[in-house]
């Protein structure tokens, strides 16, 4: 057989052999992708802005008592300023004070560098706002804007009397199931 006859079918063949493995291996459960998720602590990100500082936290109990007391167990300065002149800091627990920086989450959502969960929940706190989010890409936008682009807004909803701006994208409707998922978090 000639070499352009014996190259094509090889290649046939080496493709339809990669078909048939692929096909026998086991799918991962859905409880399996659900832990390595979870083992990510990718599912939720917070900030508390002021005039001066952006402090980003990756752990919901050390975002709640930062809001109480106005500390957090270990605070990073990272020496970088956001587009609005604020110095970005993360607010972090006390465990995570000797680890490498760039293995964080609240560093690697930061930097973009770490795929959100599914079931991604972020909130920003700014002087009377709370913005809500169910997708990591608006936050990203909301902390290069300013504001969401599209949002849902419901005054003096929030646990303090608050303006709550939930996002969205352009046609969603009022976001019920993120209202609600606010609500039971922040009671």
């Amino acid at each position: 057989m000639k070499s352009f006859v014996i190259k094509p079918l090889s290649i046939a063949l080496l493709a339809a052999t990669l078909a048939a493995c692929s096909m026998n291996a086991p799918a991962p459960s859905a409880s399996a992708a659900k832990a390595a998720e979870a083992a990510l602590n990718n599912d939720d990100w917070y900030q508390v802005w002021t005039e001066s500082e952006a402090v980003i936290f990756d752990d919901r109990a050390v975002y709640v008592d930062y809001l109480k007391t106005g500390k957090a167990p270990y605070m990073k300065d990272l020496g970088t300023k956001d587009n609005f002149g604020r110095s970005i800091i993360l607010g972090l627990r006390a465990e995570d004070k000797g680890k490498d920086i760039n293995t964080l989450t609240a560093k690697r959502f930061l930097d973009v560098n770490l795929p959100p969960a599914t079931d991604f929940y972020g909130e920003i706190r700014q002087d009377n706002k709370i913005f809500v989010f169910k997708r990591y890409g608006d936050m990203k936008d909301t902390m290069a804007l300013g504001a969401p682009i599209f949002s849902y807004m419901e005054l003096g909803g929030g646990p303090n009397g608050e303006r709550l701006v939930f996002a969205l994208i352009k046609e969603e409707k009022k976001p019920e199931d993120l209202i609600k998922k606010f609500h039971t978090l922040n009671r």
